[in-house]
């Protein structure tokens, strides 16, 4: 066997390790998903803000918020996987430009990204903060 062929053998290898890892940590709490799912129908149900507000709108506004918390923190998570994955290409690329160059693109956008979404998670923090207030 020639280097280059080793080279893919364990490239192949560490993307299925890391491949098997990510399904292992995220298959995990599907196993327990009746329980998570119970235990958040009991928490919207009973969720109240400080204010004691229990009415119809303030609930609406605090799901609301609660449901653009997740999606932010998930694509939150889905760029620091980028982030990772970049960094993974370039010590992958052996002093290859092009590949190099590709792994520096992919880390610039996720970065550029993970700016965009912390921005909309501050301003809809914000939003959200000036609503309840606002309703309470």
């Amino acid at each position: 066997m020639n280097k280059k062929n080793i080279k893919k053998i364990v490239s192949f290898s560490l993307t299925l390790v890391i491949f098997l890892l990510l399904i292992s940590i995220f298959s995990a709490p599907v196993t327990a998903s009746a329980n998570i799912t119970e235990s958040m129908t009991k928490a919207i149900k009973d969720f109240n803000l400080p204010s004691g507000g229990a009415d119809p709108e303030t609930k609406a506004l605090s799901i609301a918020g609660l449901l653009i918390n997740a999606f932010l923190s998930l694509f939150g998570i889905i760029f620091m996987i980028l982030i990772i994955y970049g960094g993974y290409k370039w010590m992958l690329a052996a002093g290859r430009e092009d590949e190099i160059n590709s792994a520096k693109e992919i880390i610039k956008a996720a970065v550029i990204g993970l700016i965009i979404v912390m921005a909309s998670y501050a301003i809809t923090y914000f939003v959200v903060s000036r609503l309840q207030s606002a309703v309470g």
